[in-house]
Order: structure tokens, then sequence, then C-alpha cells
């Protein structure tokens, strides 16, 4: 059976084409049509989902959320019940426990196979995580593909024209996506193009609602004498969970925001009174009321809107002919971006995933588009190199980098790069070579940002007198869209080696 999965850094969706070709969405424990991405570790048993949030009130030391954007962090783990837990341990188990949903759904169903969407902004390195979290949960791959070309995919409809440009705008609880797709085709709209892509894999819909979150912890202070405004500060169990109870409470009142901007949004939080100091002399009779206008979020939230809009307008974007705007996600219903989205790009069609989706199925319009593509192998994507791919070699004046794939090139599985390297030295019987994903100037070696990806090494080779020992390197992307990287010895062709990427 072929789906597709929006492996979300705040939710997680599966969908499927049905027999009448229309998408289908996988409905969790609570009915919901999402999962929320999170973990909750009890005792040598790990909680997916709707009850992991509910735990975490519980024990917070426990949790785990928006693991998602920390992917490209090889260091970052977390230690659960004597066990340390990388980003993509944690989506192996959010994908396992998919796996395990579609199966009760499913029952006579054998295996499942799946195009899985990622960030724009993800490169080589977050993409083979992605993939090997999805093999680990006995999930089949289709392929890999950026989720505002998903975006895209959901929205194409008859308005899309071969030749025309789409901006995508993904704004979703752990990151913001925005891309340029450009459409190709003939008789319709086949091909999907990644022109420009920009991102910020660590600002989203939750950063907002810590803003909300520290108003109300302002106002508890105010009303209640308790300071818990500090996040490094180490609180007893019933701060924590006076904490956790006010981060929950203020995504409920974002959203009630958004829904009616000109209201303010109250709510009762009666849970917090709790750590009150002054509950014997409460005016208020014991209840805490969380109060918060549009306008005053809007303020504290100032910084944040900063940074969105300006990745939103970059001058690569802006210096394009955009025919179509799509905004999708979570955030896709904050009416200020709304408004300034459709200003700003007045001259092209404007949709808003909030404005033609009802209630929750906003956050399912990537894994509909992912969906999309499972079903349909005419539809043809091609990605730009998010960063640059090199080899980092050593000649007379030490190391340096050679460029192999410079970032920006234009990759699908009918890519392919050769590079032939030669012994530096005398008679070696080995030879040893590093893959890199790196940004800058690559003659500026010294100032150079760089990652480790894979390496390989050529054991018990004939001895050569320096240059004659030649080993081409051949670089490719599969039709899953994860990078390959093999090598030759073109003095003894029996000999050949896959290079091993670092996981």
């Amino acid at each position: 059976m072929k789906i597709g999965i929006d492996l979300g850094t705040t939710n997680t969706v599966a969908g499927w084409m049905n027999i009448y070709g229309n998408i289908e969405f996988l409905e969790f424990d609570d009915g919901r049509t999402f999962l929320p991405s999170c973990v909750f570790f009890d005792r040598g048993k790990v909680i997916v989902g709707s009850e992991a949030e509910v735990r975490a009130s519980e024990d917070p030391s426990s949790f785990v959320c928006q693991s998602k954007i920390y992917m490209d962090d090889r260091k970052k783990t977390w230690e659960k019940e004597g066990r340390r837990y990388r980003a993509e341990d944690i989506a192996f188990e959010i994908l396992k426990k998919v796996r395990m949903t579609l199966s009760e759904r499913f029952p006579d169903e054998k295996k499942f196979d799946a195009v899985v969407t990622v960030p724009a902004k993800f490169g080589e390195d977050q993409i083979r995580r992605t993939a090997s979290a999805l093999k680990r949960a006995g999930i089949g791959m289709i392929e890999i593909i950026k989720e505002p070309v998903a975006a895209a995919l959901a929205f194409n409809d008859d308005s899309f024209r071969p030749g025309d440009t789409v901006y995508v705008i993904d704004f979703g609880g752990g990151t913001v996506d925005a891309a340029l797709v450009e459409l190709t085709g003939r008789s319709g709209v086949t091909g999907f193009v990644v022109s420009v892509a920009d991102g910020n894999r660590h600002l989203g819909g939750r950063d907002l609602d810590r803003v909300i979150s520290s108003l109300l912890l302002e106002q508890l202070r105010d009303c209640s004498g308790q300071d818990l405004t500090d996040e490094e500060a180490v609180f007893g169990a019933a701060r924590k969970k006076t904490r956790r109870v006010i981060e929950e409470a203020s995504e409920k009142l974002k959203k009630m925001l958004y829904a009616s901007p000109s209201e303010r949004a109250v709510m009762d939080l009666d849970e917090v009174c709790a750590v009150c100091e002054k509950r014997e002399n409460c005016s208020r009779g014991g209840h805490f009321r969380a109060d918060i206008g549009y306008d005053e979020y809007l303020s504290a939230a100032d910084e944040i809107y900063e940074k969105l809009t300006s990745l939103i307008v970059s001058d690569e974007v802006m210096e394009r002919k955009i025919d179509h705007v799509i905004f999708v996600g979570g955030m896709s219903a904050d009416p200020y971006l709304k408004q300034f989205i459709a200003s700003t790009f007045e001259g092209s069609t404007f949709v808003s995933a909030s404005d033609v989706c009802t209630g929750d199925s906003c956050l399912t319009v990537i894994a509909r588009g992912a969906a999309i593509k499972a079903c349909d192998e005419n539809i043809h994507i091609v990605n730009k190199l998010l960063n640059s791919l090199g080899m980092i070699c050593t000649g007379r004046n030490g190391k340096y980098m050679d460029p192999v794939i410079p970032a920006g090139t234009d990759v699908d599985d009918d890519f392919e790069v050769r590079h032939v390297y030669t012994n530096t030295g005398r008679f070696e019987t080995e030879l040893r070579f590093e893959v890199y994903e790196y940004s800058g100037d690559p003659e500026d070696f010294g100032n150079l940002e760089y990652r480790k990806a894979g390496e390989f090494v050529f054991n018990d080779i004939n001895p050569m007198d320096t240059g004659k020992q030649k080993i081409e390197t051949v670089f490719r992307f599969d039709s899953q869209g994860v990078l390959t990287v093999t090598a030759e010895d073109l003095n003894d062709h029996n000999r050949s080696i896959e290079v091993s990427f670092e996981i």
C-alpha cells in the first residue's frame, strides 16, 4: 500500500488515495487525523502522541517534543531511563506508531511504502537520518520530497499552468519554509522544480505560543506573587505543572485570537492557583483568568514577526515573477500574516490553507501532497542542492576542499557527477576519502563551514608511483531522493565500494 507521510515538527499525518481517487487520512487513538510528534517515557514504555502530551504535565522531564528541529545536530541527545535518544530515534518512535496504526486500520496489508516530506532547508544529512528512521519503523520508502513541493501538489488544480511559478510559505509549529516551485509539463502540470528554497528550522508557531506564555506568566506573577518566568530555574512539581498548564493554554489562546482578533481571548486557569502565595486574601475568589488582546500579542511578538516577514520577502524571491502564493501550516490562520502576504504579492492568486480547509484539515495539506505523489509515477520533482558537496584532500599546501557539486545545483534521479582522484604519495596501499557537506567559499578553507557526511577506504590497493593510482567517485541521487556515492578503482575494475554515510 502506498501512503504519504508528513513527519512534522509538531504533528505527523499519514494519508492515502482510495479507490475513488480521494485522499483519506489515518485516524489515531483519539480519532484525530494527526498524531502529535512527541513521546513520553514511562518505565520502559514509550508513549507517542496525545497521551504523551497529557502525561507531560505529570512529569515534564520524561517528555520530548519538537525533536525534528535537532535533526541537524548529531550531538543533541535526550537521556531517558538510562538510554540516550537522538532526533532520529524519536522520529523512529513516532513512525513506529504510524506503522502500528496503519496495520490496525489495514490488517490485510503486509507492506506500506511511503513518500515522506522534509523541510525545504533539510540537507543530505538530515534527509538520510529521516530515511533511516523510516526504515527502522518498517515502512518502505518511495521517495523523500520537500514540504513546499507537497503543498504545491495538494493545491495543483486547473488554475496551475506549465510555466507558472508557485511561492509556497509553510509555517508550522516548529519550522518555517519558503520556496519557489516552477511548474513544467505539456498537457498538464507534471513537473515541479524547486528553484529557490529558504527557511528556518528553529522558528515556528511554538515560538509564538511562548510569547503568550510569557504574557500569562507576567499576569500570574502580578496576581499570585510567584515568578515562574525563568525557564532555566529548577522548580518543584507544583510549579512545573503550572508552567505546563500555561504552555498548553497559550496555544488555545493563540487560536482564539486568530479566530476573533477583534475580541480578547479569555480563559479561566484555576489550576495555576496552587502556587499562589495570596490565596487567603484572594480578591478573585481563587480564580485566575488569562486575558490577552491581539494587539498586545502582536506587540510582544514583534521580533518574531520581523524575522518571518524578512524571510518571506527575500531579494531573491521579490525579483521573480510569482503567479500563485500558497500559505500552509498551522499558522496559516494568523490574520496578520495572511494580510501581509496577500498585500505583498497583490498581483498573484493567493490561497491560505486555513480559508479552504475546515478545522484541523489544514494540518493535512502536506500529507495530502505526499499521498498524491505516492500514487502518481508521472510526477517529476527536481530539487536544488541545499549545501555544497566536496572532498577534503591534502596537497602541498596542506588540506583543501575539492568541490564536487556546488549548492544550488538542480538534482533528481537522472543526476550524476564523476570525479577521478589519484595518489599523492608513492606506493600507497590505502586511500581514504571523506565526503563533506559544506557552505562558504571552498577557496577559503580556514573559514569554511563543513560537516562530514561519510567516508570510504580502499585497502590493499596495488602500490604505484605518485599519480598512477586512479579512483573514480560517482555522486548520484537515487529514485528516493537520497544521495549515494560509489567509488571504483580504475586500475582494477573489479574493485568498487559504496560510501558509508554517518547516521
